[in-house]
């Protein structure tokens, strides 16, 4: 299976055998408007929403994903001091998302390949379901029950 870059989601023609994405995913802790600016984002972090902000359209659709990095990344290249800086200026390109049937090999080889702590579980309208962050991989890798099992919408 291969990933796929924004706006796709992981390739899953095939129903995997074992956890899959949908099995390993943990809840959203944070969700932000694209229009939020960096002081918004900061703010969420501060107020512990989460390592990783989901950010989202004006239709609740994802585009993207905040994390420490980012705002780490933000320091690097001077941008906090415009702490009004739109987000979408820090959102890089590409991102990439996981389906729900994506196996938890898919899962952990995105992870690697792209050098992130989570990914987003998205469905087919690119509305997040989850996440999948590194240690959901590890935890399933290694057999345990997942301990924080994600809302269900419906």
């Amino acid at each position: 299976m291969t990933a796929t870059k924004t706006p796709g989601i992981g390739d899953a023609t095939a129903l995997p055998a074992g956890p899959t994405a949908r099995d390993v995913m943990s809840p959203v802790d944070g969700v932000i408007g694209e229009d939020a600016t960096l002081r918004e984002v900061v703010r969420g972090f501060l107020d512990g929403q989460g390592r990783h902000l989901i950010v989202v359209d004006r239709d609740g659709r994802c585009t993207g994903v905040l994390g420490p990095r980012h705002i780490a990344q933000a320091h690097r290249f001077d941008l906090l001091r415009d702490e009004e800086i739109p987000i979408s200026e820090l959102c890089g390109e590409p991102w990439v998302a996981l389906s729900p049937p994506d196996s938890l090999e898919t899962c952990a080889q995105m992870l690697v390949e792209y050098d992130l702590d989570a990914i987003p579980v998205l469905d087919e309208d690119r509305r997040v379901l989850g996440v999948v962050t590194a240690h959901d991989v590890v935890r399933a890798g290694v057999g345990r029950p997942t301990s924080r099992r994600p809302r269900r919408r419906g």
